[in-house]
């Protein structure tokens, strides 16, 4: 919930999330990271491990599919190959406080018993991490 986007420790790399979007317009696949690039090994070598699987699999589960996949891919695409933009700091402020605002007036998260004190008990950890 309160992920920090730059670790002190450069190198740690938990926490820290990446996507993995299958173009179909140019029938490849591309890896969005905010902080790391394909030079980055760790970034590529995972990247490649997850896609090997997913072919692996897709082909064990689908021998001889040839385009009902991708007719559902297709359904569900979303990206089209266009670059991502770098995030700065004062956008993640912003997107945090209209994340905050979307999770905060969700019907789901207000109908919970315990709402008002997993948030304060989250803020009071945070608040003592920075003090």
């Amino acid at each position: 919930m309160f992920q920090e986007l730059a670790p002190h420790d450069l190198h740690d790399k938990c926490g820290h999330h990446y996507a993995i979007c299958l173009d179909l317009k140019n029938q490849r696949f591309e890896v969005l990271d905010s902080m790391r690039s394909a030079a980055d090994a760790d970034l590529t070598t995972h990247a490649e491990y997850f896609i090997n699987n997913l072919k692996e699999t897709w082909n064990r589960h689908y021998k001889h599919s040839k385009d009902c996949g991708f007719h559902t891919l297709e359904y569900l695409a979303k990206w089209e190959g266009r670059l991502v933009p770098d995030v700065t700091a004062a956008m993640v402020v912003e997107l945090r406080k209209i994340y905050t605002w979307n999770w905060l007036t969700n019907e789901d998260f207000n109908t919970r018993s315990n709402a008002r004190e997993f948030i304060e008990e989250a803020v009071k950890k945070v608040t003592k991490k920075y003090k």
